[in-house]
């Protein structure tokens, strides 16, 4: 029976960090970028895409939320029982005369990966969805023990 611990804000500031540095590492965005923009990027960015797996008697379902994030611009693979959730949230271009006083929206790439449950079937999956909520359905298929027993004539 597997334990599920609630992501707290510990979990979501460190997060945060790793994926601020994770970003600036990989950016290549040239240094015209004013301060608040460099602000936002790496301190209100940084979009995660949450996530539940439950199970019932059927198989798993997945449902993700991703606001603002078009169905089309989300990326849905499995390989190795690895199922992975991948795109990118955008935020709208502010102009020049706007000034920001409060910045709290996510956005940027995001990518989670959850490994699958052994008898989850990855050839059978429905994806759909509804107000920025991603719901996968995986069918669950009878497992191979790995032992086959042979009788004697």
């Amino acid at each position: 029976m597997a334990v599920f611990l609630p992501r707290d804000s510990l979990f979501r500031d460190f997060d945060r960090l790793l994926n601020a540095q994770l970003n600036a590492m990989t950016s290549s965005e040239s240094n015209t970028e004013d301060a608040n923009q460099i602000s936002s990027k790496y301190w209100g960015g940084s979009f995660n895409a949450r996530l539940d797996l439950t199970e019932n008697e059927k198989g798993y379902i997945v449902h993700a939320d991703l606001p603002g994030v078009k169905k089309d611009e989300v990326n849905i693979t499995i390989k190795d029982n690895i199922l992975t959730i991948s795109g990118e949230r955008n935020t709208k271009k502010d102009t020049k005369d706007n000034q920001r006083h409060v910045i709290e929206r996510s956005f940027g790439k995001f990518s989670r990966s959850v490994r699958l449950p052994n008898d989850a079937n990855a050839d059978a999956v429905t994806a759909t969805m509804d107000h920025g909520v991603l719901e996968l359905t995986l069918l669950k298929k009878a497992l191979d023990e790995g032992v086959k027993k042979i009788n004697i004539q």
